[in-house]
């Protein structure tokens, strides 16, 4: 998945429950560095970021460092990736250590008409949620 299109979404949706934006899409992109693992050489890498042991693991961190409320915002942004990933073909071992399941297959990771709905549907609900107020 492309890292903007997940800022994009975590963003759109920490907006729209109006949570802490900037948190929100650092836990959206917390499992894009999955991608860096992946391809950084001997490092044998399973899929751990692309778990929700992982968003609940960055979640506490952010919790214990900041607050309770900028903890939820890096969940939310981060369990809004995994649910962009589940769309995919990537292999998500959503409850690691134990087995994953493969994502639905509707789109490629790095579709560009895929990417493009997703960062089209996240502005208009920003749009949609600043005309409210």
């Amino acid at each position: 998945m492309i890292g903007l299109t997940q800022a994009f979404f975590a963003y759109s949706i920490a907006n729209l429950l109006e949570m802490n934006e900037r948190f929100a899409v650092f836990g959206g992109l917390i499992p894009g560095l999955s991608m860096i693992l992946i391809y950084s050489g001997p490092l044998q890498y399973e899929g751990i970021l692309l778990s929700l042991s992982s968003a609940v693991f960055f979640s506490a961190i952010v919790y214990f460092a900041a607050d309770k409320e900028k903890s939820k915002s890096t969940f939310t942004g981060y369990s809004c990736s995994l649910l962009l990933e589940s769309l995919t073909f990537s292999y998500l071992p959503i409850f690691y250590p134990f087995k994953g399941f493969q994502g639905l297959g509707l789109f490629s990771s790095f579709d560009p008409l895929f990417n493009f709905g997703v960062v089209s549907v996240s502005i208009a609900l920003m749009i949609g949620d600043s005309l409210k107020t």
